[in-house]
């Protein structure tokens, strides 16, 4: 896992993964710090998006899913 903290001066940002990522899916999150919650509060809400993601994957990734949010 690669976690980093950048200030942007401009809307281009790069990063180096490592050669174990290449042909793997990555997931790349973008958000501002005060977006984030206190993390106080954060240990007390359920992580069930995370749990359900691998179950859920196998009927996102389809071509009907793709046609039918192609024209949204």
């Amino acid at each position: 896992m690669i976690r980093t903290l950048l200030i942007p001066e401009n809307q281009d940002v790069s990063i180096q993964i490592p050669a174990s990522f290449v042909g793997k899916q990555v997931e790349v999150i973008a958000f501002t710090i005060n977006e984030t919650i206190d993390q106080s509060e954060a240990k007390d809400i359920p992580l069930t998006h995370y749990a359900s993601q691998n179950s859920l994957v196998k009927d996102w990734l389809t071509c009907e899913e793709d046609e039918a949010w192609a024209n949204l």
